[in-house]
């Protein structure tokens, strides 16, 4: 997804609540300065000064207990710190002054997500719903089950993100996503093609694109995608990396080298792009630098099943019998199911 997307968001889906400023007077009653510390605090958030936020929300509650707002906004800002256990706190205050604020389970649910505690998020999330309709708490929903490898409720979920929000371009995106899971290609490509018609400026949909378009052996149309991408950021690797896996399964191996060659030239630690040159060098009998290449492929990440498999086949062709059972051993534990047919076939 992400993409499916990520952490990345948060912050921005958080919505901060606000209210009618204050004229500043030079005397000032406990309330109205109670209203200027909460005004103040929210300037601050808008420029990430959530430390100093948390101070002035904090002399406003001291002030006024029951203000239910800057609960919620002291809230957002302690999940900003990554101070969780501070920010469930107030988000629990705020949900005892008003039990009925969708809004407030919303940011319960990213403090839990941020967590990495998926059951109470998904609670939290829930409590949200039942509430009414929100379209960033069915977003999260989808992603969490999309998380789980559970695509039919995934894309439920992202279906009721859009429904709430139509123009959702991360919705398309990440629902694109869960349909080519399931091996929807047109599906999938409809709905990358409909995010970006929202936004344009979200490259990496257009990398998701030509992953769907190269998986439905539409070739030039992938390509065409990952160029847009690296037209918009040659930095995008994983663009130029999958350019080269694409141009590499339509025959054309010397291109697709040379975009390989290009992705080390600016990451000499991209696994990926060591790995596909040890493909390269599997089609073209060169064993001895194939093993070399995904050698290089498993330093840079030892869970590179791929690379694991493809070294297994260098050392076969090299009369490596016990290195090679070893390496498809490997690949198959990291979840390569290609490797389980030359076990069974090579190996004791």
């Amino acid at each position: 997804m992400k993409q499916f997307v990520l952490l990345i968001f948060i912050l921005f889906l958080f919505k901060i609540n606000a209210q009618d400023t204050v004229k500043v007077a030079v005397n000032l009653s406990p309330e109205e300065q109670a209203q200027q510390d909460y005004n103040n605090g929210l300037a601050l958030m808008a420029k990430n000064d959530f430390t100093g936020a948390v101070d002035l929300l904090s002399k406003t509650i001291n002030a006024k207990p029951d203000f239910e707002k800057a609960y919620y906004n002291r809230c957002v800002a302690y999940t900003s710190l990554k101070k969780y256990n501070e920010a469930i706190a107030d988000v629990n205050k705020a949900l005892s002054i008003n039990p009925k604020n969708n809004e407030t389970y919303f940011a319960k649910a990213l403090v839990y997500y941020s967590q990495g505690n998926k059951d109470s998020a998904h609670k939290a999330l829930d409590n949200c719903l039942a509430l009414g309709k929100h379209a960033e708490a069915n977003y999260y929903k989808g992603m969490m089950h999309y998380q789980a490898n559970d695509m039919d409720e995934a894309i439920k979920y992202y279906n009721g993100a859009i429904e709430v929000k139509a123009e959702y371009a991360y919705a398309y995106n990440d629902r694109a996503s869960a349909k080519r899971a399931k091996n929807d290609l047109p599906g999938a490509i409809a709905d990358y093609e409909k995010a970006l018609s929202i936004d344009k400026k979200l490259v990496f949909i257009n990398n998701n694109l030509g992953s769907a378009y190269r998986l439905n052996k539409n070739f030039p149309k992938a390509i065409e995608c990952y160029n847009k991408v690296l037209a918009e950021n040659p930095s995008y690797l994983l663009a130029l990396n999958n350019r080269g896996a694409t141009k590499l399964e339509n025959g054309n191996i010397e291109d697709a080298k040379k975009d390989f060659e290009s992705v080390l030239t600016k990451d000499p630690n991209n696994s990926s792009a060591f790995n596909n040159l040890a493909s390269i060098a599997l089609m073209q009998k060169d064993y001895a630098k194939a093993k070399d290449m995904a050698t290089k492929a498993i330093e840079k990440n030892a869970k590179n099943g791929a690379a694991y498999l493809n070294r297994g086949i260098a050392k076969q062709m090299l009369h490596d019998e016990s290195g090679c059972c070893s390496d498809w051993k490997k690949a198959s534990e990291l979840g390569v199911s290609a490797a389980k047919s030359f076990l069974n076939s090579d190996c004791n």
